[in-house]
């Protein structure tokens, strides 16, 4: 019988990225891939963490105690340079308290004057615990938000956020191409070379 590792998100985004790059930098090939929705009422984490690494800690410890199996879970978001650390942590509690991401950008913006950009880092904490072993990773991708979406590839803030060196948001670019140039590869990348 195959082990599992089960992916400990609900968010369908995340989930088809993160089957990507395990499979790309072949992390855990032998498992079979299992996500929450294979589990009755299993119940989301709270996330109140300070930190990305540590809410991607709690969602991995959260479902590696009710399950048992191998869990890997993630946390990302982006701050606004000069912003300080906002959203930060709390990216997905701001787009839900403001309507949604479009909501995030008009009231970012609407901070400053005459601005068509911001300079931004996207950041994603992975953790992947089993029963013998704990790994942390964060990797990040500096680029700038732009106010109002283009392309319609990706999930979430893919529309807003172009990468450095690039003249195209996330969500213009070809999937394979945003797969190999976003913050979550760094992180698998990192990932990839403790296991």
């Amino acid at each position: 019988m195959k082990n599992k590792l089960l992916l400990g998100s609900s968010n369908r985004g995340k989930l088809s990225e993160i089957k990507f790059y395990l499979k790309y930098f072949s992390i855990y090939l032998d498992f079979e891939v299992i996500t929450t929705k294979k589990f009755n009422n299993l119940e989301e984490p709270i996330e109140e963490a300070l930190t990305f690494q540590e809410n991607a800690d709690i969602k991995s410890q959260h479902y590696f105690d009710l399950t048992g199996l191998s869990t890997i879970s993630d946390d990302s978001g982006f701050v606004i340079d000069e912003m300080g650390d906002y959203p930060g942590v709390r990216t997905a509690r701001v787009a839900k308290k403001l309507g949604g991401e479009q909501g995030v950008m008009d009231d970012i913006f609407s901070k400053f004057k005459n601005i068509s950009h911001l300079n931004a880092t996207f950041f994603c904490a992975v953790s992947l615990i089993t029963d013998k072993k704990r790994y942390n990773c964060l990797g990040k991708i500096k680029g700038k938000m732009i106010a109002h979406g283009k392309g319609s590839n990706g999930f979430g803030y893919d529309p807003y956020f172009i990468p450095k060196q690039n003249e195209k948001t996330f969500a213009e670019m070809q999937v394979d191409e945003k797969l190999k140039a976003s913050h979550r590869f760094q992180a698998f990348k990192i990932l990839s070379s403790q296991i």
